[in-house]
């Protein structure tokens, strides 16, 4: 994924529940871009689930997705503030950064060292197995 397919998706809106190529949630917008540009199909989540975040967490405590010590172009960042955890893609793209759909904002492209000003002071980096 370069530049120019970025893009392609900033201020696509946010839905919940979307997964592409039209409107994206952030586990939407993750599974879209893992699928399509690095070639890894992610487990779906319900639509309708109560809570998606808790069963991304259920995966990630499943060992679906391995933890790595430094981000990478196309793993994926869990990015944690508050009680609200958030996905995204991490892409190494100008100073690097993660591209991620925001309920209110739609998609956008964060550079790693805006994250926590944007809210998301902790983030970790997942290899899909």
């Amino acid at each position: 994924m370069n530049a120019a397919d970025v893009n392609r998706y900033i201020g696509r809106p946010w839905v919940s529940g979307g997964c592409g190529p039209d409107a994206f949630d952030c586990w939407g917008l993750l599974g879209w871009v893992q699928r399509e540009y690095f070639g890894i199909r992610l487990p779906d989540l319900p639509a309708d689930a109560d809570d998606r975040r808790l069963l991304y967490q259920a995966q990630v405590d499943r060992g679906m997705w391995q933890l790595v010590d430094a981000p990478f172009h196309g793993c994926g960042v869990l990015l944690r503030g508050g009680d609200r955890p958030h996905v995204g893609v991490c892409l190494q793209l100008d100073a690097g950064g993660v591209l991620h759909a925001l309920e209110g904002a739609g998609v956008v492209f964060t550079e790693r060292t805006n994250l926590k000003r944007l809210g998301y002071p902790r983030a970790s980096w997942y290899r899909f197995l």
